[in-house]
C-alpha cells in the first residue's frame, strides 16, 4: 500500500471568533494541489471542543464541497459519552465521507472493558467505517493491544487506527494479530512509524510541509532516506508543538497570511517568547518555504 499523508485540518477563525471559510477554502485548495491524500475534519487540531454542534456539521459539509472527492475525508465525532458519539455518527451517515475518527473517551478514564464496550456499541450502531484514535497524552487513557485486537476482530467496520504515542511494541502486537490500517499521529516520529509498518500519517505539520513529508515517505518506500530531510521534518514538528497545538501552527500560517492568528478560548496564541523562537528557527532555514 502506498503511504498516505492526511492533514488534521485546523479551523481558521476571524478576529471576532467566527469561522473563516474563505481561509479554509484557500488552505484546502493548496493542500490538494500539493497532493494531500485526505483530511481529518473536526479533530483535535480543529479546536473541536469549542465548536458548536451546528458549526461542526457546517464545517464538514464545507470541506466536502471543497474537496469534491479528490481526497479522503474522516470526520472526528468521538467523545467521552457513548450515546452522544453514536448520535453524532448517525447524523453523518449520509454525508460523502470515508469514515469517522473516534478518540478514546477522555476525563472519565474508562477501564479496558469500558473502552471495548464503548467502541463496540458505536460500531454496532453505525454503518460508517471507523478509525480508532489513541492519544493518551490528551485523553489520560489508552487502549491496550488486546483491546484494539478484540475490537478489530469483533467489528468489521473498525478499519483503522490513528496512533499518537511512541509505544511501538503495542503497534507490533496489533499488526501481528489483526489487519488494521495504522496511521501515525506523531509528526516528529514519522519515519519511526513507517519503520513499524504504519501506512502513513495524519499530520499537523503537513499544513506547511506536506510536499516534504510525502517526499520522505517516497524515499522510505525506495529505501533511500535523506537523513537531512528526516532531521528537518523532526525539527519542524518539534517547533510546532512548543505550545498546545494548533497555536504554533496558526501563528506560522498567519505569518504566511493564510489565516488569522486567532484561537478560541481556552486556547490562546503562542507567547511572545515562543514567537521569537519560531521566528528565529524559520529565519535560519530555507527548507520550509522554498
Amino acid at each position: 500500500m502506498t503511504k498516505r499523508c492526511m492533514v488534521a485540518l485546523i479551523t481558521p477563525f476571524h478576529a471576532d471568533g467566527s469561522i473563516d471559510y474563505m481561509s479554509m477554502a484557500r488552505l484546502i485548495r493548496r493542500l490538494l494541489k500539493e497532493g494531500c491524500d485526505g483530511f481529518v475534519v473536526c479533530g483535535t487540531t480543529a479546536e473541536t471542543p469549542t465548536l458548536r454542534k451546528e458549526e461542526r456539521r457546517q464545517i464538514l459539509r464545507f470541506v466536502i464541497s471543497q474537496v469534491k472527492g479528490k481526497a479522503a475525508i474522516y470526520y472526528g465525532c468521538g467523545s467521552n459519552d457513548t450515546l452522544a458519539t453514536i448520535a453524532a455518527c448517525k447524523e453523518v451517515e449520509k454525508e460523502a465521507i470515508d469514515g469517522v475518527l473516534l478518540v478514546t473517551p477522555y476525563y472519565n478514564k474508562p477501564s479496558q472493558e469500558g473502552l471495548y464496550r464503548h467502541f463496540s456499541a458505536i460500531a454496532q450502531a453505525t454503518t460508517l467505517p471507523i478509525m480508532l484514535y489513541q492519544v493518551p497524552a490528551r485523553c489520560g487513557v489508552a487502549m491496550e493491544a488486546e483491546t484494539i485486537i478484540r475490537l478489530a476482530h469483533d467489528h468489521e467496520t473498525i478499519k483503522a487506527l490513528k496512533f499518537a504515542s511512541s509505544d511501538f511494541a503495542l503497534i507490533r502486537k496489533v499488526k501481528e494479530n489483526c489487519d488494521l490500517t495504522i496511521y501515525s499521529g506523531e509528526d516528529e516520529m514519522l519515519l519511526e512509524g513507517l519503520e513499524e509498518g504504519m501506512q502513513g500519517i495524519i499530520s499537523v505539520s503537513a499544513h506547511l510541509i506536506l510536499p516534504q513529508i510525502k517526499k520522505l515517505m517516497e524515499q522510505y518506500e525506495q529505501s533511500c532516506i535523506d537523513p537531512l530531510l528526516h532531521l528537518q521534518i523532526k525539527a519542524y514538528a518539534r517547533h510546532l508543538f512548543m505550545e498546545s497545538s494548533p497555536a504554533p501552527l496558526k501563528y506560522l500560517l498567519s505569518k504566511r497570511e493564510e489565516c488569522e492568528n486567532v484561537l478560541r478560548l481556552p486556547l490562546v496564541g503562542v507567547s511572545a517568547q515562543t514567537q521569537k523562537t519560531l521566528d528565529a528557527f524559520f529565519a535560519s532555514t530555507t527548507f520550509f518555504f522554498d
